[in-house]
């Protein structure tokens, strides 16, 4: 008899183990809240931080494309909520049928900024 539960412990005590580990992996692999959305942002960096050279040239590929594409640019907007509001207003009185708010790097300001690009 002691044979038996001594072979049922371990396998208890390796269960509770596995379920421990799967929920502080779940808790690990979480996105955290703060993070960005990247279909409104041209950077994934810290918001008060300047941007790395790899975001710089891919913003301003961005940047290039919009231009190509016969986008025009208003703003600057200092937030994402006043740049989105902005969008909105110009879409409802029908002097753009879409827009699309993007973050840049202001180097002589040291701030991002916020532009509106709409056709």
């Amino acid at each position: 008899m002691k044979s038996r539960a001594f072979r049922l412990a371990p396998a208890a005590v390796v269960t509770a183990g596995l379920l421990f580990a799967g929920t502080a992996g779940v808790a690990v692999a979480a996105p955290s809240d703060d993070s960005p959305s990247p279909s409104s942002s041209a950077t994934t960096g810290d918001p008060s931080s300047p941007p790395s050279a790899q975001e710089e040239k891919q913003a301003k590929q961005e940047t290039e494309q919009l231009a190509k594409a016969h986008w025009e640019k208003h703003g600057p907007y200092y937030d994402e909520k006043s740049c989105r509001k902005a969008g909105e207003e110009g879409k409802r009185q029908g002097k753009w049928h879409e827009y699309k708010c993007k973050k840049y790097w202001d180097h002589d300001e040291y701030h991002w900024y916020w532009w509106l690009y709409t056709r």
